[in-house]
């Protein structure tokens, strides 16, 4: 899968699991070094007191840097308000910033953030455990 650039803001729809959209995201910091790049766990800082203060210091952070991306891993975790509150910084602020949504169930997500972003669905990892006998 061909991720664009510069990068837009994408819906990375992997069901089951995160491995391959870790693969993915990996690839594309090597491929794209000129990016700044950070990384969140919804499933970890959720709330709006914990998630908001994080994601408003990343938006407003002065960079040298000409895009910066933040992938935000299981966004399906993210509250209502949470989302309110990105949707808010997607319209007014992303202009450098750009936001990719880790999903395991997209319709988790407001309607108002999938529509300002290009959804990807990413080839889900199935790993199939050998057994040994000893």
């Amino acid at each position: 899968m061909e991720l664009a650039f510069p990068p837009p803001h994408y819906v990375l729809f992997e069901p089951l699991d995160d491995y391959n959209t870790l693969l993915e995201w990996c690839n594309y910091k090597i491929a794209h070094p000129d990016c700044e790049y950070e990384m969140i766990d919804a499933a970890h800082v959720s709330a709006v007191d914990t998630f908001t203060p994080m994601f408003e210091e990343w938006m407003t952070r002065k960079s040298s840097h000409r895009t910066r991306v933040l992938l935000v891993l299981h966004s399906e975790f993210l509250t209502f308000s949470c989302q309110q509150v990105l949707r808010r910084y997607l319209e007014q602020r992303s202009f450098k910033c750009r936001v990719w949504f880790h999903v395991e169930d997209p319709t988790q997500l407001q309607p108002a953030i999938l529509s300002r972003c290009i959804t990807k669905r990413i080839q889900t990892h199935i790993h199939r455990p050998s057994i040994r006998t000893l």
